[in-house]
């Protein structure tokens, strides 16, 4: 799938986002792991047996990686370390040297030549492909989004917005009629970032004495 990115230095990007592949765990790991959210292994190796089991889980279930692709302009003029173009891509020469128009699917993404991946995130249509909650469960059947996550140097920039819009055109194509996810109290921010986009609380856990709080809220998917 091929989302525009409307707003931060990045306007005018479009994110490549493609289901993960095996050489793509690792990577996944390093952004999940960087992300200093809870319900991870704190190894690396026990994270990527985990995630390798993910992977056959297609289309169940799977993690989407986004990569950025420069606006056409900047793909054809191959203008790089110009003052003002930023750092984290000017210098990724495979992003200037390809002119062709990538091609996108969930299923196969060819587009890895447009450099790293900068963001990403879980999403699951059956409880089957996703880990157990003690509370705040969502609907068996239903879509379920989780951990997404962007690259540290990337936050802000308009790369969690388009990844969410990646996750909800995913749940679409998949005929889901809501998406749920879980956010945490303590991060106002990201659950204005959810709210903004049209999420709603539905059920609230306390936490105990208000640590480790979390929210789960939902979308309508269809018209």
């Amino acid at each position: 799938a091929e989302i525009p990115v409307d707003s931060g230095k990045f306007a005018g990007y479009t994110l490549l986002a493609s289901a993960f592949t095996e050489t793509e765990v690792e990577a996944v790991a390093d952004l999940l792991l960087g992300s200093g959210m809870a319900g991870f292994p704190t190894e690396k190796r026990t994270l990527v047996v985990y995630l390798r089991g993910a992977v056959p889980a297609f289309p169940d279930g799977t993690y989407l990686v986004g990569r950025l692709r420069a606006p056409m302009e900047r793909l054809s003029t191959g203008r790089k370390g110009e003052e003002g173009d930023d750092d984290a891509f000017a210098k990724d020469g495979e992003v200037k040297k390809n002119n062709d128009v990538a091609t996108s699917s969930w299923s196969e993404e060819k587009a890895s030549t447009h450099g790293p991946i900068v963001a990403t995130v879980g999403v699951s249509f059956s409880e089957k492909s996703r880990r157990k909650f003690s509370s705040l469960a969502p609907p068996s059947d239903a879509a379920y989004m989780s951990d997404l996550t962007v690259f540290e140097g990337e936050r802000g920039e308009g790369l969690g917005a388009a990844m969410l819009t990646a996750a909800e055109q995913f749940a679409k194509e998949m005929r889901s009629q809501h998406l749920y996810l879980h956010v945490a109290t303590k991060k106002p921010g990201v659950v204005r970032l959810y709210k903004n986009a049209g999420y709603g609380i539905r059920a609230v856990d306390p936490g105990i004495f208000g640590w480790r709080g979390r929210l789960l809220m939902s979308k309508r998917m269809t018209e």
